[in-house]
């Protein structure tokens, strides 16, 4: 209770600037996208390397993300889930997210939250980890899962 009577005598100076970082987010990404829709991951040296791959040799579960993304901004879906299933499934939950906490950060407008159980959090995260290690068995069809 004292730390609420507090926050409102005495507000952040930033306070007024802090609720547009979802804007700042999103005015950042434009460009980056734009560059990804332009020049593919596979082109040089442009876009960093998964360091997870570099140093251990192993496909982690982010791995193809920025392939799946380029083949997803220029409209090949098939390719883009080939790259990185979890990657392409988890965009529309990303992107609601985001545009849940932009709506609200800027304008005060609340969309429904989803709500995820956590029998579900627990069963993606075991999803996720048998992905990890599927996707790094070198035999058929476990190859198709690596990127």
């Amino acid at each position: 209770m004292i730390i609420a009577i507090v926050k409102e005598h005495w507000p952040s100076p930033l306070a007024p600037l802090w609720r547009w970082r979802f804007v700042a987010l999103g005015l950042t990404a434009l460009p980056l996208l734009a560059l990804l829709y332009i020049r593919s991951p596979d082109e040089g040296s442009l876009f960093p390397p998964c360091l997870f791959f570099t140093l251990i040799d192993l496909h982690c579960p982010g791995c193809g993300t920025l392939r799946a993304l380029h083949q997803l901004l220029n409209g090949d879906l098939l390719t883009a889930l080939r790259h990185n299933l979890y990657a392409v499934l988890a965009l529309p939950v990303i992107g609601y997210a985001y545009l849940r906490a932009l709506l609200l950060s800027v304008s005060g407008i609340r969309l429904p939250v989803l709500a995820i159980s956590p029998t579900v959090t627990w069963g993606l995260l075991i999803a996720i980890v048998a992905f990890w290690i599927l996707r790094n068995v070198p035999v058929y069809p476990f190859t198709v899962l690596a990127p």
